[in-house]
């Protein structure tokens, strides 16, 4: 099978067929992501205000994603 028919057939998957497929053409190429220096800072960031100010209940967390739109 090409790259161009296994692209054609991607649509076609479900989302966890999709990550299956993903993670291990990562592991086959043995990608390794890296973060720019803008991300790093971020997480920074976002770390220390969590140690300051802590988190939020997951009950909360998961009211706010139920609220997202979906497709």
């Amino acid at each position: 099978m090409s790259a161009a028919e296994i692209l054609d057939e991607l649509p076609k998957l479900s989302p966890e067929e999709i990550d299956i497929i993903f993670f291990r053409a990562a592991d086959l190429r043995q990608h390794v992501i890296t973060a720019s220096p803008e991300l790093l800072a971020a997480i920074d960031e976002a770390e220390e205000s969590f140690e300051k100010e802590g988190g939020i209940p997951i009950e909360d967390v998961e009211t706010m994603i139920k609220s997202w739109p979906t497709k």
